[in-house]
């Protein structure tokens, strides 16, 4: 949110992945004390906007944005990227999906049973 603003953008839409996070930006509810600084910092954040809009997206049904939200926590400083071709690997695969609006499965692997219970 700070490098939106310091960019100048002022109209923000803040899709986040959990409606607990979005019901306490939204303060429908008080969040928990360990994190109440960092939220209330957020909402601040939010009043200095023209127009701000959070709502809740599945990470399912978002798969660019999940896999930016993954890269993040492997890379040591915060990157902004400009362009789609500067992208990581993945998330680059999968905006290219989204443009030809082709829809994207998530795999899981099944664990086998070998007895029935």
């Amino acid at each position: 949110m700070s490098w939106t603003l310091e960019l100048g953008y002022r109209n923000i839409i803040l899709e986040v992945d959990s409606q607990l996070l979005m019901d306490w930006i939204t303060t429908k509810i008080n969040p928990p004390c360990g994190i109440s600084t960092q939220v209330l910092k957020l909402v601040s954040l939010s009043k200095q906007t023209h127009n701000f809009h959070c709502k809740h997206t599945f990470g399912e049904a978002n798969f660019v944005a999940d896999t930016l939200a993954k890269h993040s926590h492997t890379i040591p400083n915060p990157q902004i990227y400009f362009k789609w071709q500067q992208l990581p690997k993945q998330a680059r695969a999968y905006y290219q999906l989204d443009m030809t609006e082709m829809p994207s499965f998530r795999r899981r692997k099944l664990k086998r049973i070998n007895e029935p219970p």
